[in-house]
């Protein structure tokens, strides 16, 4: 009986020196981050052989972890959000010039972020090449938090061709 008795205490010791080490559920972080994208602005014309001026302002809680984007045709789907995506008013559909084109893609991730509670990012870094095939593209961020709370904007872009775009975004570098 014993034997028993300090197999018991020794458990029941075990276990309360272990749940005194978890958090409790108010130390968890359940909170996504905050997005503030400035730019591209929704249903900006961007052409083919520049770069997207891609700026943003976000936030969080306790700790930031990574960022990423990706852009892809608007090819009839769309994406939920506050944010309403334009109905795409070009006719490109009968432009045999245009259906040689490569439709462009791009997808990166970014974790300099990380551990930050806030950050500015700003760059040009993302380039749309020349042959890249003229319409409408989602460009979708989604940034995580350390503790993996997501959260995502959405904008819509026309990739247009050369002269037919917003021309410069306003600021020097």
């Amino acid at each position: 009986m014993k034997k028993f008795l300090n197999i018991v205490s020794i458990v029941v010791l075990s276990s309360v020196c272990f749940t005194s080490c978890l958090k409790n559920d108010s130390d968890i972080d359940t909170e996504k981050p905050v997005i503030k994208l400035n730019a591209p602005e929704n249903e900006e014309a961007i052409e083919v052989g520049s770069s997207i001026h891609f700026d943003m302002d976000v936030s969080d809680n306790i700790a930031l972890g990574s960022y990423d984007i990706d852009i892809h045709s608007a090819d009839g789907h769309t994406h939920t959000h506050s944010v309403v995506l334009a109905e795409d008013d070009h006719d490109h559909e009968h432009d045999p010039e245009n259906d040689a084109r490569k439709a462009f893609k791009y997808k990166n991730s970014w974790d300099d972020i990380r551990g930050l509670k806030n950050a500015h990012i700003h760059h040009h870094e993302i380039e749309i090449p020349e042959d890249a095939k003229r319409g409408e593209y989602h460009f979708v961020v989604k940034v995580l938090d350390a503790a993996g709370n997501q959260a995502m904007e959405y904008r819509t872009i026309d990739i247009v061709d050369k002269g037919q775009g917003g021309g410069d975004h306003g600021h020097t570098h």
